[in-house]
């Protein structure tokens, strides 16, 4: 069954680079309609003779950011994937609001691997978009309270001050919340580990990112371990003691040594 495809995109070059790369690497991907502006969005959305499965989108058109266009529509029966440059705030807001993207120049497997995502008749879609427009805001790039957590039944949105850690199992990662609960997500830990630096997260072992809001004691040795405040016991790697040590400075300043 063929996915039907919408792309807003305003740069005919990206908008041809990008059906083409859909004819190539994901065939069951069929554009049935395209346009440049958030008019031509709300336009094509609104008419009832058309179906999307997903909605390709560009986020800085010639009349405004795309965010404009989508609040205004009541319902969005359609999964989304946002079409941008490379930009470590809206990276960074895509992340936390769990919505899926791919940056310019479109690479062949971000593409692909975007796609293998698409959720046709997401009904969390709108959820996504509200901690997105939330958290996309350039001149307040740590103003990020929220985070979406792509899990096995739904994506669950989480303040970060509740979370304690989070612990890598292959390929999925366990986020445990101040309280006891626990929410695994199905992606990797790397995934979150850059997003989470700059609000007091800290890798300290390849399976374990904490909230140092959280750690109550730090066993120095070799590695050494750290004591969280609900008594769990983290192991603290040769290789990430340097990480965990110049955030401890960053914090506290020269007395962690």
């Amino acid at each position: 069954m063929l996915t039907r495809a919408l792309i807003i995109e305003d740069e005919p070059e990206g908008l041809e680079n990008l059906k083409n790369l859909l004819r190539m690497c994901c065939p069951d991907v069929e554009v049935v309609a395209e346009g440049g502006s958030n008019a031509d969005l709300l336009r094509l959305a609104d008419d009832r003779n058309n179906r999307f499965d997903v909605a390709f989108l560009d986020i800085s058109l010639p009349d405004g950011l795309v965010f404009q266009a989508l609040q205004q529509l009541e319902e969005l029966p359609f999964d989304i994937i946002f079409v941008t440059a490379f930009d470590k705030y809206a990276i960074r807001a895509f992340e936390f609001a769990a919505i899926d993207y791919v940056t310019k120049p479109i690479e062949r497997e971000e593409l692909i691997r975007a796609v293998s995502r698409i959720k046709p008749r997401n009904t969390e879609t709108k959820a996504r978009l509200e901690v997105l427009q939330q958290t996309y805001n350039p001149n307040a790039p740590n103003a990020f309270n929220k985070i979406g957590i792509s899990a096995m039944d739904g994506v669950h949105f989480v303040r970060l001050s509740d979370i304690t850690r989070l612990e890598a199992e292959n390929n999925y990662t366990h986020f445990l919340l101040n309280g006891g609960n626990k929410i695994t997500a199905s992606r990797t830990i790397k995934a979150y580990e850059d997003a989470l630096t700059s609000f007091n997260f800290v890798r300290v072992h390849k399976k374990h990112i904490v909230n140092m809001n959280f750690m109550k004691t730090y066993i120095k040795g070799e590695g050494g371990y750290l004591i969280m405040e609900n008594g769990d016991s983290i192991e603290v790697s040769r290789r990430q003691k340097v990480n965990l040590m110049d955030a401890l400075k960053r914090t506290h300043g020269e007395t962690w040594k």
